[in-house]
């Protein structure tokens, strides 16, 4: 699930999850909007605190296609 999603899902707002990893909400909308990709320590936090629904493949925008192969969403 993309980050957006599950900010828009939840009702969260960007300030107050950024208030949950430890970062600022300027640097979550960046990442929603696909402009930086979070260092390991604030994707794990991600991980976390979306108990697992938004992973680092969702944040690089990895999915495989329906032979496995995998490809870059947006390619």
């Amino acid at each position: 699930m993309k980050l957006f999603d599950y900010l828009t899902l939840h009702n969260i707002h960007a300030n107050d999850f950024a208030l949950r990893v430890g970062t600022t909400g300027a640097t979550i909308s960046r990442i929603t909007n696909g402009q930086v990709m979070p260092r390991k320590a604030l994707m794990s936090a991600i991980l976390r605190e979306t108990e697992g629904l938004v992973t680092p493949n969702d944040l690089f925008g990895l999915m495989p296609d329906r032979n496995g192969k995998v490809i870059v969403h947006g390619e």
